[in-house]
């Protein structure tokens, strides 16, 4: 079978602990190609077989480590394990075992292996903008900050409103003038309607 590469003969079959380690490798086998998965409270057949999977198959990090820590303590060639699973995945034959009522859970596996294969999504990039998003009202302190450098010269309302690209609402400029008008650094001109920083 997978575990057993000679296939019964007694001297692939270990006692004491390498039992249990060998059990453990066991139990991610049939999770990975089992019909059903006993999985633990929380956590969903589907991660189960994902788990196993990642254990049997990964080549590099802390799955791939722990794989040959439990092979090398039972005698079992990481390695060699990692081909045969591999290989059932691609399409070969489980050897030794009717996999019908013991491994009913292969077509999943192979499923969730091209999934695995497949390439990650590209994320997209977002465009840069220096104003908040539409919807999401800009601070006081940034209004303030983008709105005075433009009295350098006489401004009407609508003329700071086209200058910033409407990204500040007409309620918020407005604030920030009349702030700035009773702080004595912007005077106003109510006969042309224009706003300039105070000299």
């Amino acid at each position: 079978m997978i575990l057993d590469p000679d296939f019964g003969v007694h001297a692939s079959r270990p006692d004491g602990p390498q039992s249990l380690y060998r059990a453990v490798i066991a139990r991610a086998v049939l999770d990975l190609f089992g019909k059903v998965i006993p999985a633990p409270e929380g956590v969903d057949a589907n991660g189960a077989r994902r788990e196993a999977l990642y254990f049997l198959v990964r080549e590099r990090g802390a799955w791939a480590a722990s794989r040959r820590d439990l092979c090398g303590a039972c005698g079992i060639d990481p390695d060699a394990l990692r081909a045969n699973i591999l290989r059932i995945i691609d399409g070969g034959e489980i050897v030794g075992a009717d996999h019908r009522q013991t491994f009913g859970g292969i077509d999943a596996a192979r499923s969730l292996w091209e999934e695995e294969q497949a390439p990650a999504p590209r994320p997209q990039k977002r465009k840069r903008r220096d104003a908040p998003p539409r919807g999401v009202s800009p601070s006081y302190s940034i209004v303030r900050s983008a709105i005075l450098p433009l009295l350098s010269e006489p401004r009407r309302l609508k003329d700071l409103v086209i200058a910033t690209d409407g990204e500040y609402g007409d309620f918020m400029i407005r604030k920030v003038l009349a702030n700035a008008i009773q702080k004595g650094e912007v005077e106003r001109d109510d006969e042309n309607h224009t706003y300039i920083l105070a000299a």
